[in-house]
């Protein structure tokens, strides 16, 4: 399968056609530790999202709330009132939003506790192999606030994809692209590679594909289904895990992002599937840094799709819009390692 750089509305089409109605989900039947099938995890309460959404200063449609929020001492919620981005209470939970797993382990190389937020669908059988989705929070967004970008479980339920969200070792670890000098971390341990204790960066990484292990080990998952999406800085660590392990991907989705460069070579993209999307009127991360990383995927003649929307910014436009979300389930329903054959090189003379 082979895509090429099209626009928004040429595209519709082709995503909205694996597009299926949401399905009810029964009430949770089984214990979060048999769900997690050994997991060290709780479900999410509706305390807990509420508190995860940070103070919102617009409705759930968007419309600033007046007066505004005074600030906010959270460095979550200082980051939405610094860069002006719309952030909402969170709604009432859905059915499949109530099966959110919020989970911890001990990464050893930290010395710390990650947590992550896991969701499995209802009616999991371990008897077949299931498709994953790894999601990748942006700066100073939680795992919980990732899973509860609106439509993430419901999606996941109906297409039947369990969905990671690892934290990365901090809410600001960058997933693996040193950016300016290393910042290590006085407690943990020593990097082999390095000899020096390890760097949040490299924590990032490493938290990322641990507790992705920890999952594969866990549950049965289809190996030539697993795919990759984050947004913002989420989007930026989407291109650098997409490429620097490219062969563990059936396709990747980086949202608001960007970064297709020296830490992710687009000639290791080749082979992946990608989908790129970006708001028009994004005052964090600027449109252009996906339009450049498309430009890169050209070069090489790399499979990709870019959606751009215009008169949409940065966050709001995916974390409370579950149309747009959607294309990314669309896409990965269309692809897998089994069905991408691509790049298709030209015939032996």
């Amino acid at each position: 399968m082979s895509f090429g750089r099209v626009q928004v509305m040429v595209v519709g089409a082709l995503l909205a056609a694996a597009c299926a109605s949401t399905v009810d989900v029964a009430p949770v039947s089984m214990s979060a530790a048999q769900t997690a099938r050994g997991l060290d995890c709780t479900f999410l309460t509706e305390a807990e999202a509420a508190a995860s959404a940070g103070v919102p200063n617009v409705t759930h449609e968007g419309v600033r709330l007046v007066p505004q929020p005074p600030p906010s001492t959270d460095p979550n919620d200082a980051i939405a009132q610094r860069a002006n981005i719309p952030r909402s209470a969170q709604p009432a939970l859905t059915a499949s939003q109530q099966r959110i797993l919020m989970c911890g382990y001990e990464l050893d190389a930290a010395n710390a506790r990650m947590p992550f937020t896991l969701f499995v669908p209802e009616g999991y059988d371990p008897a077949r192999k299931w498709p994953l989705i790894v999601d990748l929070h942006g700066a100073g967004v939680t795992p919980l606030q990732q899973m509860l970008f609106d439509g993430t479980t419901d999606f996941a339920q109906r297409d039947g994809y369990i969905v990671l969200a690892p934290m990365g070792f901090s809410t600001f670890g960058g997933w693996g692209p040193a950016r300016g000098t290393p910042v290590l971390v006085e407690t943990a341990d020593v990097n082999p590679e390095t000899g020096a204790k390890w760097a949040t960066n490299a924590l990032s990484e490493l938290d990322a594909l641990t507790v992705l292990g920890m999952v594969r080990d866990k549950f049965n998952v289809d190996a030539d289904s697993i795919y990759l999406m984050g947004h913002s800085m989420g989007g930026f660590g989407t291109f650098f895990l997409g490429a620097r392990h490219n062969t563990l991907w059936a396709g990747i989705a980086p949202i608001a992002g960007g970064g297709v460069g020296p830490n992710a070579p687009a000639e290791r993209l080749k082979a992946v599937p990608v989908l790129v999307m970006h708001g028009a009127e994004d005052n964090v991360v600027n449109k252009m840094s996906s339009r450049a990383s498309v430009r890169e995927l050209q070069k090489v003649g790399a499979q990709h799709v870019y959606l751009e929307f215009p008169g949409l910014e940065h966050e709001f436009f995916i974390r409370r819009g579950r149309e747009n979300l959607e294309k990314v389930f669309h896409f990965f329903n269309l692809v897998s390692r089994k069905t991408n054959v691509g790049p298709i090189p030209e015939p032996a003379q």
